[in-house]
C-alpha cells in the first residue's frame, strides 16, 4: 500500500494519555480506542529486496492510549493492539511522543490478520499493555525516585538532574560533588535507608498541580525545581516514598514493592554526584 499517512498529525486533538492519572498509572488496557491516524512503512518491491513474509510496520494514533512512550528516563512499554473489527494484531514494539503535537504514536509490527483501517466509519480497537514489563520499567523508576527520597532524608538536598531507569545501568544524578571522604559512608547510609523506606511501606501519590502551585508547594523545602521550563500551564507531580517532583512516568504503588532494589554505588564527576542503584542481585 506505500506509504499512507491518514492524515497530518497537526489536525489531531492530543492523546489521552490514561497512565498520567493515578488509577490510569495501573490501568493497562482499553477495550474501545478510536483509531485518528496510521501510516504504513512502505517496502522496496524490488525482485532483490521483496519479501512477501516479511511483516508489514505500521505506526498507529489513537485518541486515547494506556500506553507510556519511551521519554523521562523510562523505557518505552511494549504489548498488543487488536482491531475489534477485523480482529488483526498487532505488536507494539515501541511508543513515541511528540511534544509538539502532544501525541503518541505507536510503532508496531501486523503480527495476523488485514486490518480495516477504516477512519470514517466503524473503527474500535483494543490496546493492551504487556503487564510484566510495565510492572518491571514501573519498579525501575519509582527505586530511582526512591534514591531522591533517601538523600533528602539523609540530608543532602542536592538537585537532581537527570534520571536513568533504564535495566543497563540505572542512576540519578545530582548537581554539586559529595567529599571524597564521606561518599563510602553514604552509599552505606543510603543501602539502610532503602530498607527503612521500603518497610514504611509509603503509598505513591500523583496529582496535578498549577505551575504556581507547584513552585510554592515543591520549593518550599526541596528548592531545586524550576518550573519555569515547563510550558503547560499544568505540572504532574508524583511522590515517591514523600519526595515530590515533576514526573511523566509509571509507578508502582508503594514502596513496599523495591525490597529487591538497593544502592549499588556512587561516582562524582566534574561537580556532579552520580548515584547507582540497581535490582538485588540474587
Amino acid at each position: 500500500q506505500g506509504d499512507m499517512a491518514a492524515l497530518a498529525s497537526t489536525t489531531l486533538p492530543p492523546t489521552d494519555r490514561i497512565y498520567l492519572s493515578y488509577e490510569g498509572c495501573f490501568q493497562l488496557k482499553h477495550e474501545n480506542a478510536k483509531l485518528l491516524s496510521y501510516s504504513i512503512t512502505p517496502s522496496v518491491d524490488t525482485e532483490e529486496t521483496s519479501n512477501p513474509n516479511e511483516p508489514v510496520k505500521v505506526d498507529l494514533i489513537f485518541d486515547r492510549s494506556p500506553f507510556h512512550p519511551q521519554g523521562g528516563g523510562q523505557p518505552s512499554d511494549i504489548g498488543i493492539i487488536v482491531d475489534n473489527i477485523s480482529m488483526a494484531s498487532f505488536k507494539v514494539t515501541k511508543c513515541s511522543f511528540s511534544f509538539a503535537t502532544n501525541l503518541v504514536t505507536h510503532h508496531c509490527v501486523c503480527e495476523d490478520g488485514q486490518p480495516s483501517f477504516n477512519l470514517e466509519g466503524e473503527n474500535s480497537w483494543k490496546l493492551s499493555v504487556d503487564e510484566e514489563t510495565r510492572l518491571l520499567y514501573s519498579k525501575y523508576h519509582s527505586a530511582g525516585h526512591l534514591v531522591d527520597s533517601a538523600m533528602y532524608r539523609l540530608g543532602y538536598e542536592l538537585p537532581p538532574e537527570k534520571g536513568y531507569h533504564f535495566l543497563d545501568g540505572p542512576y540519578v544524578e545530582y548537581k554539586g560533588a559529595i567529599p571524597a571522604e564521606k561518599r563510602d559512608e553514604l552509599v552505606s547510609k543510603l543501602k539502610e535507608e532503602f530498607v527503612t523506606l521500603c518497610k514504611e511501606d509509603i503509598p505513591t501519590t500523583i496529582c496535578m498541580m498549577t505551575k504556581e502551585e507547584a513552585e510554592k508547594e515543591l520549593n518550599r523545602t526541596q528548592k531545586n525545581f524550576d518550573f519555569e521550563v515547563f510550558s503547560d500551564p499544568e505540572v504532574r507531580i508524583v511522590g515517591v516514598a514523600g519526595f515530590r517532583c515533576p514526573c511523566g512516568g509509571t509507578h508502582v504503588r508503594s514502596t513496599k514493592e523495591l525490597e529487591d532494589f538497593t544502592v549499588t554505588g556512587l561516582k562524582v564527576k566534574k561537580g556532579k554526584t552520580k548515584v547507582k542503584y540497581d535490582r538485588i542481585k540474587n
